[in-house]
């Protein structure tokens, strides 16, 4: 038990390095990049994006200081790289190498502050946080290891609640806006624990299969927020200092926290919600709810329903997503209550969908075939009486489309690589643009929507002021503000007549408002326990629907009149006490906006061809994928683009010492990838003592050295053809591998045998071991159709996988024969939700190569190596055309959301049963009679697996830990195994 639990370890601390080397993948290579060099940054950025990039950049040193006040530490200098082809709205910090990255176009969810100015303030505190903890035992770590050890103590040691927990506080406290501000942010976790109430320290950080579970951005928040206002500004400035300058200690950052407040992780959470929840219960009692007529739901689950609209009198269109089932669009029956699905929707953020009588509109994420950096927003629509889906749109950054509700048009917000906003009348159709409005001084539109007769459009604005409420005459392309510039998040305008409806911020949650155009009059229309969302207007505009928030996610209700009042409470909520708490411990409230246009920075041409950028190093040697540490030294390298990654260094191990010098590259900076691997060394061979032939004795005496190198380099060209709910991938790769192993000779001396006595002849004889040269030439075909399915399955439940290979050496002057074949899968839904099944269809047949030299009774031959796995429980099936069946069926058995104290976090275990089958044939020739011997084998082995999702020592990201319990039938044998394993694509904070 002992030893596994120092594997468990030993794959943690293997796992949490690899996952340093994050790259976020390629821009497209048309690109020409432009830097800006300030004190604190470097942009790198596209050139047709340098306006912004200036703006941004005297943005950014004009907040450092007061980004970096309540921490107290002066950040060194750091790479920020903008992705401007990119329709994800998103940034992210990651140490090895260390860079920020910034995908510069917004999305529709954003809050009152503009985008760059929030990913500014967000991601540079990130930025502060890492580099605070370059010192004392960690900076001498960075002499040894560079900056993964920065990296490795981040991911080891410091929380993903405090890191974003504490970014959501800098940009709650140094702007008039922030998620700390937003009631939407903070309800979710406030529905839960007096609904539901206080989960597990690990349930609430790292999740459940069980339970809906607010991420750790809202827990963070909570969390580090209300610890600061109890035990000062300086507990989390404290936190790290201890953490960078002990991190030999395992439980640094629990003896950090407990110096600072007494109580260590989960007792501080506990502390911190277990007061919150006593203020929410107090703040609960004094609010008024107004009334309204519920929609039944058929089930009982966490589900949000978003934009719930009435296309008649008895039907409602929404979209729908939750922890345990596919997002899609739904129609919802109101009298039953009963859903039924319309279309699965592809990658796509929360944003509002459209829907009239005849169709139904909504903005999907469309990726590059081959750049990971370019995608787009694109326009899809159903037509409700065909039930027939399309996209109308191409390669544009659309978003919230709003259809007419009359006419065949589509309003939508449209962005540009360059950050130009407008809103664009569309085609409905054909997608054809047929009118682009520009925005007042370029402010960013949100969430537009047509009024009920179709005249006008009635949206949101956001500039440097905050948002405010617009209508648009599309014809004559004339905007009118309602509503003044402010910080108070309204979202979602709906218009009808002379009324305006919307969500804005109330006492203690968001509330859905009216706006009189004619007299100014602004009525608040309900008074929810966490929320009120998404307004919309029957056809006949005589009834006001409606999504609320609760603890089972949100709903859609229809509006009733209430005789209650619902004036505005005087006591402030406990949301906006906290944030105002926060911001008192801040030297800089407000942002100091009127100096950013004083600074003036020019931009200089970057080039691409910038490739390497050594960024960490170690004495020792990293095989990330044995999981294994070999003594040596490595040196890693990956440029500021992600396209050129190196790794090179020396393994000491002697069992490798054949190939103890290695060089690793990979350049993704053009369409295909190039890869390199390159492997040399040096061997001891040593030939000594007497050897007999059927005349003479030989005796040798001698110690070479062979060279011996390894060389593979190929080409790969991958392409996302996803689309809507299908994953969808090609790729295709060739590889040249070259193995070379210097000539040998060396000397025996001739002797013959008389009785007991040796007499030499006078004779050397010169063995030699010829030249190795072997050259291999490997090709793949891959093909992959998934369809997305939801969180908690516990494996794909429909799909196909399809890979064709063929590996030859037709070239040197060893030839190792051929392998051909194919590997399939097919996934289809199990028996019940959640529950899958894979199939596994494999075949391959090798062409034997050069006949090798035994003393043997049978001719061996040079065979390659085996492609496809055997079944469960045998390591190896002697075979020359071998087909492999698996199926496998798995389902979960339990989520017991089971803390083991803190080694080990469980969420879920799940069975597999198996059944696995091969059909293997192969031959033998004799040397003497040369009579060919044919063997057939029939292995089989079925069994189950039994698998537990865990997190190990509080790390955020899982590993699959269990064990395999099976039969094998070729020697009638129980065979047992241990499975451990993870799948860390990388680690970084966004």
């Amino acid at each position: 038990m002992i030893k596994k639990l120092l594997a468990a370890l030993l794959l943690l601390i293997t796992n949490v390095a690899a996952a340093q080397y994050y790259s976020s993948g390629s821009d497209p290579a048309r690109l020409h990049w432009q830097q800006i060099n300030t004190p604190t940054v470097r942009l790198v950025f596209e050139k047709n994006m340098a306006k912004e990039a200036a703006k941004l950049a005297a943005y950014i040193d004009s907040m450092t200081p007061y980004i970096s006040y309540s921490l107290k530490h002066k950040a060194q200098k750091i790479d920020i790289l903008l992705h401007n082809h990119s329709a994800y709205s998103n940034g992210l910090v990651s140490w090895a190498p260390k860079r920020s990255e910034f995908f510069t176009i917004p999305g529709q969810e954003t809050n009152s502050v503009e985008w760059l100015k929030h990913l500014a303030i967000h991601e540079y505190r990130h930025v502060v946080q890492i580099d605070k903890l370059n010192q004392g035992f960690t900076k001498g770590l960075t002499w040894f290891f560079g900056q993964q050890a920065t990296g490795a103590v981040l991911g080891l040691y410091l929380p993903m609640w405090l890191l974003e927990g504490d970014a959501v506080i800098a940009e709650t406290a140094l702007t008039q806006s922030g998620r700390g501000r937003s009631f939407a942010f903070n309800n979710e976790l406030k529905a839960q624990i007096l609904g539901r109430g206080i989960y597990s320290y690990q349930k609430a950080y790292m999740g459940s299969y069980k339970d809906y579970v607010p991420n750790y951005y809202k827990m963070g928040y909570l969390l580090t927020a209300k610890a600061r206002e109890i035990y000062g500004p300086q507990l989390w400035e404290n936190s790290i200092n201890y953490v960078g300058r002990n991190s030999w200690n395992p439980r640094a950052f629990n003896k950090a926290i407990k110096q600072n407040t007494g109580l260590g992780q989960k007792e501080l959470y506990l502390s911190i919600f277990k007061q919150l929840k006593e203020e929410w219960s107090q703040e609960m009692s004094k609010q008024t709810q107004s009334s309204y007529s519920e929609i039944k739901a058929t089930e009982d689950e966490y589900l949000l329903y978003r934009s719930a609209i009435a296309i008649n009198d008895s039907t409602l269109i929404s979209s729908v997503s939750g922890p345990g089932i596919r997002s899609g669009i739904v129609s919802i029956d109101i009298p039953s209550g009963k859903t039924s699905i319309l279309a699965y929707t592809g990658a796509r953020d929360s944003e509002l969908i459209s829907a009239n009588s005849r169709m139904v509109a909504w903005s999907e994420i469309r990726n590059h075939p081959r750049w990971e950096n370019e995608s787009w927003s694109l326009i899809r629509t159903l037509d409700l009486e065909s039930g027939k889906s399309r996209f109308i749109t191409r390669k544009s950054y659309l978003y919230s489309p709003a259809l007419h509700p009359s006419q065949n048009i589509i309003a939508a917000v449209e962005s540009s690589s360059s950050n130009q906003y407008s809103l664009s009348i569309l085609d409905a159709h054909s997608g054809q643009r047929l009118k682009q409005i520009s925005t007042p001084a370029n402010s960013y539109p949100i969430t537009p929507s047509w009024n009920m007769t179709g005249d006008n459009i009635v949206l949101i604005l956001l500039s440097d002021k905050g948002k405010a409420i617009f209508t648009l005459d599309p014809q004559h392309e004339s905007w009118r503000q309602v509503s003044p510039w402010g910080y108070q998040e309204p979202r979602d305008p709906i218009q009808n007549g002379n009324i305006i409806y919307f969500v804005a911020q109330g006492d203690y949650s968001d509330e859905i408002y009216s706006y009189k155009l004619s007299s100014g009059e602004k009525q608040r229309l309900t008074a929810t326990a966490f929320g009120a969302y998404y307004p919309s207007l029957t056809p006949e505009a005589n009834t006001l629907i409606y999504s609320t928030y609760s603890a089972k996610g949100l709903r859609p209700v229809m509006h009733t009149a209430s005789d209650k009042d619902l004036q505005p409470q005087s006591a402030p909520s406990l949301v906006m006490q906290l944030a105002e708490a926060i911001t008192s411990h801040e030297s800089a409230p407000i942002e100091p906006s009127a100096s950013v246009e004083q600074k003036d920075y020019s931009a200089q041409s970057y080039s691409k061809w910038n490739i390497f950028n050594l960024h960490s190093w170690a004495p020792v040697m990293l095989d990330f994928d044995d999981e294994t540490i070999y003594t040596g030294i490595s040196a890693m390298s990956q440029n500021l683009l992600g396209t050129s990654v190196f790794t090179a260094g020396y393994n000491a191990n002697p069992s490798y010492k054949h190939q103890k010098y290695y060089l690793d590259y990979s350049y993704r900076g053009l369409f295909p990838i190039f890869n390199l691997t390159y492997r040399f060394g040096d061997s001891d061979f040593e030939r000594k003592g007497y050897f007999t032939d059927d005349e003479y004795v030989y005796h040798a005496d001698s110690e070479l050295t062979v060279w011996n190198h390894y060389l593979k380099t190929g080409i790969r060209l991958p392409f996302d053809l996803s689309r809507g709910a299908w994953s969808r991938h090609i790729s295709t790769s060739s590889r040249l591998s070259w193995q070379w192993r210097s000539e040998l000779t060396y000397p025996m001396t001739q002797y013959i045998q008389s009785g007991n006595f040796l007499i030499p002849t006078g004779n050397i004889r010169q063995n030699i071991i010829p030249l190795f040269n072997y050259y291999g030439l490997e090709h793949n075909l891959n093909f992959q159709n998934i369809r997305r399915g939801s969180s908690r399955d516990v494996g794909t439940r429909m799909g196909q996988a399809l890979s064709l290979f063929y590996n030859h050496s037709p070239f040197g002057n060893i030839s190792a024969g051929s392998i051909s074949g194919f590997m399939s899968r097919l996934y289809l839904p199990g028996a019940s939700r959640f529950h899958s099944i894979s199939i596994h269809n494999d075949f391959q047949n090798k062409i034997p190569g050069d006949r090798v030299e035994t003393d043997d009774d049978y001719l061996y031959y040079y065979r390659p190596n085996n492609v496809i796995s055997f079944p469960r429980g045998y390591s190896n099936v002697e075979n020359d055309r071998m087909y492999l069946f698996r199926a496998t069926y798995s389902l979960p058995l339990w989520n017991p959301d089971l803390t083991l104290g803190k080694l080990a976090y469980i969420k879920r275990i799940r069975l597999n049963a198996f059944y696995d089958m091969a059909d293997a044939e192969y031959s033998l020739i004799r040397k003497d009679s040369g009579q060919k011997e044919s063997y057939h084998l029939n292995p089989q082995s079925y069994g189950v697996e039994l698998l537990s999702d865990t997190h190990l020592f509080r790390f955020i990201l899982p590993f699959t830990i269990g064990g395999r319990l099976g039969y094998r039938s070729l020697d009638k044998a129980i065979f047992g195994e241990f499975i451990i394993s993870s799948a860390l694509g990388g680690f970084m904070v966004n």
